[in-house]
């Protein structure tokens, strides 16, 4: 299957060292005997939602500086599709077409589309309100689908239907920080 998705530019043998030292301590008290068995590329469908921004300037603008036009500006969020987590995303990735993907290591999105354009708007409108003030309109432009690689390291052994110790490590190398 081919499939649209950010770049992998973290090797597995990395993946596996990040994975032991990521909860290590608690790791050893919660699991003990188990270590890491086995990295899998996993990619999970998330969506960029491009919306358009339109907010009228607020009193102040209106009296000091003599603005009366509207502001507009283009917002990109990333919506993960199975967690419905949303982040700001500042420099759109490259995204490259991979071919003969296996259909065993895709994950397709579990939240409809709808709840997550409702979800980046709700996120966007929170950090515009609080940095530029006001009740700003906003509305979707554009929804793409795109997958985000990630590398899942599984300590102890895989056995179907029993329960699995799993850590999951970003392979595109960029990380969602909650600063806002």
């Amino acid at each position: 299957m081919n499939i649209r998705a950010f770049p992998i530019c973290l090797n597995q043998e990395e993946a596996g060292k990040m994975a032991k030292k990521q909860g290590y301590w608690l790791r050893k008290i919660f699991c003990p005997g188990k270590s890491l068995s086995e990295v899998r590329l996993h990619y999970i469908e998330c969506k960029l939602i491009t919306y358009e921004v339109t907010h009228q300037p607020g009193l102040l603008d209106k009296l000091f500086r003599r603005k009366t036009t509207a502001g507009k500006q283009t917002i990109t969020m990333l919506a993960d599709g199975s967690s419905s987590s949303v982040a700001w995303v500042d420099a759109v990735p490259t995204i490259v077409t991979l071919e003969n993907v296996c259909e065993e290591q895709i994950q397709y999105a579990d939240k409809d589309e709808n709840f997550l354009i409702n979800k980046g708007r709700t996120a966007a409108l929170k950090i515009i309100h609080r940095h530029v003030g006001g009740i700003p309109e906003i509305r979707e432009l554009k929804v793409e689908s795109v997958f985000r690689p990630y590398w899942i390291a599984f300590f102890g052994e895989v056995i179907a239907g029993e329960k699995v110790h799993y850590s999951p490590i970003a392979a595109d190398g960029y990380k969602i920080q909650k600063t806002i």
